[in-house]
C-alpha cells in the first residue's frame, strides 16, 4: 500500500509560488513539517533566494535548490539583502589609516600619495613629501549625518559640497560654489567601477551641471573625476592599508 501524507492546507494560504530571500540574524532551518519540533531536512543560508509555494499560520513551504520544506514565514522578506543600495545615507569619506595615490592628483597633473588621518568628522589626506607636512593637511573631508564636503584644507576651495540622503536618480543641491548653489544628478549609487587601483562597487556618482562628474566609493573617498567630455582629471590609481 502506498501511504501519501498530505499536510492541511489553511483556506487563507497563499498558492502562488512566490520568490523571496532568508533575512534572518543566521541560517535558517528547513524542517519536514509546519512545527519546530518537527524533523530537520537542512539549513538555508541567510540571505539566499528561496521559491515560497504555500504559507498559513506563521510557516511557509519553501523550496530551496532540489530541497522543500518549511520555514518560518517572518524570516522571509521580499526585499533582496544583497541588492545594491540605491539611497547613500554616509561612509563616502575615507577610512582611518589607507595610503591613497592618485594620478592626475586633485589639483596637479602629477602622481600624488596620501595618508589619511581623522579626528571626529574631519578626514584629513597629507602627502609626507609636501613641505607643510605635518604642520597642515593638504585635502579635508568633512562627513556628518547631514552630509558630505571635500575641498583643499584651510581655504574655500571645495570640490564638493552635498547633503545626505543621496538618493539615486534625484537632483541634490551641491553648496561648492562661493556665489551660487548647483543642481547636481546623483546618476547612481549602485554602479560597479573600475578604475586603474581596482574595481568598486556601489560606487556614488554626482553629475554637475557642466557635465562633469564626481566619483566616491564607501570608505575611499574620490575614487575619479572627469570633465564634460569624459576626460579623467583625477584618479585613483592605488589603495592600502597603512602600517
Amino acid at each position: 500500500m502506498l501511504l501519501i501524507l498530505v499536510f492541511p492546507v489553511h483556506p487563507n494560504a497563499t498558492a502562488t509560488a512566490t520568490e523571496m530571500y532568508v533575512h534572518a540574524k543566521n541560517d535558517i532551518i528547513l524542517r519536514s513539517a509546519p512545527n519546530q519540533n518537527a524533523d530537520t531536512l537542512g539549513t538555508i543560508q541567510n540571505h539566499s533566494k528561496v521559491v515560497v509555494l504555500s504559507s498559513s499560520n506563521g510557516w511557509s513551504y519553501v523550496q530551496a535548490g532540489k530541497s522543500k520544506g518549511y520555514v518560518f514565514t517572518s524570516a522571509l522578506s521580499n526585499q533582496n539583502p544583497n541588492a545594491a543600495p540605491t539611497m547613500v545615507t554616509g561612509g563616502l569619506a575615507p577610512k582611518e589609516g589607507l595610503i591613497l595615490t592618485y594620478a592626475p592628483s586633485f589639483l596637479e597633473n602629477k602622481k600624488e600619495t596620501f595618508v589619511v588621518e581623522k579626528e571626529e568628522e574631519y578626514t584629513y589626506l597629507y602627502n609626507k613629501k609636501s613641505p607643510l607636512y605635518p604642520e597642515l593637511s593638504n585635502f579635508t573631508y568633512i562627513e556628518t549625518d547631514k552630509g558630505l564636503l571635500m575641498g583643499v584644507s584651510s581655504s574655500d576651495f571645495i570640490f564638493v559640497n552635498v547633503p545626505y540622503p543621496l538618493k539615486q536618480g534625484t537632483y541634490t543641491t551641491d553648496t561648492s560654489l562661493l556665489f551660487e548653489d548647483q543642481k547636481v544628478l546623483v546618476e547612481s549609487t549602485t554602479k560597479t567601477i573600475t578604475v586603474k587601483a581596482g574595481t568598486f562597487q556601489n560606487v556614488v556618482i554626482l553629475r554637475f551641471p557642466d557635465g562633469s562628474r564626481a566619483y566616491f566609493a564607501k570608505g575611499i573617498g574620490i575614487i575619479k573625476a572627469t570633465d564634460q567630455n569624459g576626460k579623467i582629471f583625477t584618479e585613483l590609481v592605488s589603495v592600502k592599508e597603512g602600517k
